[in-house]
Formats: structure tokens, C-alpha cells, sequence
């Protein structure tokens, strides 16, 4: 293979417990090498992450520096300062192998500068990707564009971009927060109310440099979505009232909330647990999670015979 990749993986507090499957799976299932990352976690969370690190050569371990949460994108650049390999590789802590997808991955990343997969499970609702939230992947004038769920960049383009326009892999959710440059050159379809999520301001710039940026599912990759925000400081919806009209919203956090459940119940004991309770609204959604369940499970399963060691 020409290059072993290394993907940084980030976990908040109380997360790498339910979520260390997802790297063990990652690990059984790809050559690559995996730099766990604290953000603000607890000593107690340290010494499990710490453990478990020490128990494969692929595996290394980065406690970022402050004792507090930091937004993905700040820990993201901090990542990027120090880094100097060729690829600049990350993904989310609830992204599971379910087989192997080195090949598919290795022919899907080819020829381009950004490559990006692993939608959430709740994107099976029909919305509209254009734009820059987290899963879209074309700008509204039709630029290809990135997902920062599981991501490839090539570290050089890419840090040259964020140097020659002054820009970050922040999230900039107003106009104000643009480098007047940087506003300039954006096309008014672009403009978009000038709120881009995380690195998607970066991706548009990347794209409008004429360098590729491609996006693609591989089969065999699972991401459940906003599971690692289930610490105790950071539930997603919790800044706001959720809407009780507002089907997808609460449809969304349930099945976040069902999620860290099983997992929780799943890292205890594969082979004893209950499944909690889950009543959706959109029931295409329902569906689409109780298939994924039947895989955690399996993989749960399967995982608990195998030995770091061994790997």
C-alpha cells in the first residue's frame, strides 16, 4: 500500500467506554494506524483510553492540551499545526467497521485532494444537501464539497489554502467571522446567509482552487451520529428547547439517546442486554436503526472474542 494512513479520532468525556468498539473495529478491519484524542476528558476516562492504547503498536494516544471541551474545529486545527504527513486523516468516534474496506477506500480516495464519506444514519431523511451544514457535500452553486464525518485531506494543499486565505477549519456562522478577502471571493449563490459548519468554509475554498474533493459511501462503514455528544456537558439540543412539533429534530436526539444506550448496555455484556426502547416518528428512520442495532450487535459479539493483543 503507498501510504499507511493514521486517523485521528476525538472523545469527549465518558464516551471512549461505549465507543471503544468502534476503533477496535476499525483496527480489525483496516491497515491504518489510530491517534485516540482527549478532549477534556477525566482522569478516569485517561487511564481506560491509556490501557487500552498500550495494548496495539497501530495505536497512540494525544490528550489535547486545557481541561475543557473544545469545538471540533479547535481541535482540529490543533491537530493539523502538528502534523506532517501526507494525508491529514480523521473520523468520528461512532463510526464502526462492520467488514473489511480497505480496497474500496484505497480506490475511492484516489486522484483527489479531499475525501470524505460515512453519513449519519439520521441523513436517511430527504433534505436537501446542498449548502454547508454538516452532510452536504455541494455548495448551492454546485461546487463538490467535504463531510468532516470521515475525512482524507492531503495535508499540504490543504494547509496551504487555510495560510494563502487566512482561514481556519472553524466554523464561521457570520459574515463578520469572514476574512473580508475571503468574502469577496465567494459568489453570491455561495454566500449561503454566511453560516459554514465545520471546515466547510475551507472545503468551498479548496473546491473554488479547482482541486477535487469527492465524496462517496463505503459499504461497510457505520456511523450512528452525535452519539460522542452524549457527555455530560454536551447533549445535543440541550443549548435550546426542542420544538415538540419538530418530528426530525426529536426524532434525531431519541435515536441518539437509544443509541447510547444499547452501547452502554452492549460494552457491559454482549451477550445479556435488553434493547431500549425506541418509538420514532418517521419509521423508515426506525428501521433503518434497528438494522443497525442487529449489526452492533453482532459486531459486540464478535469483538469481545478477539484480544487488542491479537490484532
Amino acid at each position: 500500500m503507498r501510504n499507511i494512513l493514521k486517523f485521528f479520532i476525538i472523545y469527549t468525556p465518558q464516551s471512549f467506554v461505549v465507543l471503544s468498539i468502534a476503533v477496535k473495529s476499525l483496527l480489525i478491519n483496516t491497515p491504518f494506524r489510530f491517534t485516540l484524542v482527549g478532549n477534556g476528558i477525566y482522569d478516569k476516562d485517561l487511564k481506560i483510553i491509556k490501557s487500552f492504547v498500550d495494548s496495539n503498536e497501530r495505536l497512540e494516544f494525544l490528550d489535547l492540551p486545557g481541561n475543557v471541551i473544545v469545538p471540533h474545529g479547535t481541535a482540529l486545527m490543533h491537530l493539523l499545526r502538528n502534523h506532517d504527513d501526507a494525508y491529514f486523516c480523521f473520523c468520528d468516534s461512532d463510526i464502526f467497521a462492520t467488514k473489511n474496506i480497505t480496497k474500496e477506500l484505497e480506490n475511492a480516495r484516489a486522484n483527489c485532494e479531499v475525501f470524505s464519506s460515512c453519513k449519519p444514519l439520521e441523513w436517511t431523511v430527504k433534505e436537501d444537501k446542498r449548502g454547508y451544514r454538516g452532510h452536504c457535500v455541494t455548495s448551492p452553486s454546485g461546487l463538490n464539497l467535504a463531510m468532516t464525518y470521515f475525512s482524507i485531506y492531503k495535508t499540504e494543499p490543504l494547509k496551504a489554502i487555510l495560510n494563502q486565505h487566512k482561514i481556519s477549519l472553524e466554523r464561521y456562522m457570520r459574515r463578520e467571522q469572514i476574512p473580508k478577502h475571503v468574502a469577496k471571493l465567494i459568489s453570491t449563490k455561495d454566500q449561503h446567509n454566511w453560516k459554514f459548519n465545520t471546515a466547510k468554509l475551507a472545503n468551498l475554498m479548496l473546491a473554488m482552487s479547482g482541486m477535487t474533493l469527492r465524496y462517496q459511501e463505503i459499504d461497510g462503514l457505520l456511523h450512528l451520529g452525535g452519539i460522542s455528544r452524549f457527555s455530560v456537558h454536551n447533549i445535543e439540543g440541550t443549548r435550546s428547547e426542542i420544538d415538540p412539533n419538530n418530528k426530525i429534530a426529536n426524532d434525531r436526539l431519541n435515536s441518539r439517546y437509544y443509541f447510547y444506550q444499547l452501547l452502554e448496555r452492549l460494552s457491559i455484556d454482549p451477550f445479556n442486554y435488553a434493547l431500549p426502547e425506541l418509538n420514532l416518528n418517521n419509521k423508515e428512520f426506525q428501521k433503518a436503526i434497528q438494522r443497525a442495532s442487529q449489526s452492533l450487535v453482532k459486531l459486540y459479539q464478535e469483538m469481545s472474542r478477539i484480544n487488542l493483543e491479537d490484532i
